[in-house]
């Protein structure tokens, strides 16, 4: 079901699925069907659009994302399971037990690319979702470093849209469906949080804030 108003959802959908589920709605066709309850439903919010325009017409990711939002966006988009490492500040997901995905709004300099490609290591490999990348071509970062794969977040983002409609929806078809976690309590928006520690070495690539505001 889909509903433009929010408060129609609160004051008569969702209220109105539960009394389905509960077995205590007779409308509809509940009594010519027999229906006599069960089942269940989740409840979306459409979140605000990842990609926007700046003053100059450029597209910039939407400042309304925080990092963890945008994190789990972006792993969606690509085919990751969103699952930030406590240990490693450079996994934001993973598509298997060796291949992982890195989200920062920074531009990445070619000696910071060489770190994190230290770090991941030769028997691993990271997608690199960035705001840009400077100090060497795409065409030479893949020969340069194999286990890391580049890509620019307003461009990736905008390849995924489906240009000519009045929604500009992402075309998501082909994301993986929710797990549901058992025996969790339910988290509300924003509770998704984890701790990253940074590397000790001399591979700190001193990244600041996910937006900028350590710099």
């Amino acid at each position: 079901m889909v509903e433009v108003v929010e408060s129609t959802c609160e004051s008569y959908v969702s209220p109105r699925l539960k009394k389905v589920i509960d077995g205590e709605d007779k409308g509809g066709v509940t009594d010519s069907t027999g229906w006599q309850g069960g089942g269940g439903f989740r409840y979306y919010k459409l979140a605000p659009s990842l990609i926007v325009n700046d003053r100059w017409g450029n597209a910039v990711i939407n400042p309304e994302y925080n990092a963890a939002m945008l994190a789990e966006a972006l792993s969606k988009l690509e085919g990751f399971n969103y699952a930030p490492s406590e240990v490693q500040w450079w996994q934001h997901g993973h598509s298997s037990e060796r291949d992982f995905i890195y989200v920062t709004t920074q531009n990445l300099s070619a000696e910071q690319l060489q770190a994190l490609s230290d770090e991941v290591g030769s028997d691993q490999s990271l997608l690199v979702c960035c705001a840009a990348f400077h100090g060497v071509t795409a065409a030479k970062a893949s020969e340069r470093w194999p286990n890391l794969t580049l890509k620019k977040i307003p461009k990736m983002v905008l390849a995924r849209c489906e240009w000519g409609h009045d929604d500009y929806s992402l075309n998501v078809a082909n994301l993986p469906m929710a797990q549901v976690e058992k025996h969790a309590p339910a988290a509300g928006p924003g509770a998704s949080k984890a701790k990253k520690s940074a590397p000790a070495s001399a591979a700190n690539l001193d990244q600041g804030g996910l937006f900028g505001e350590n710099e």
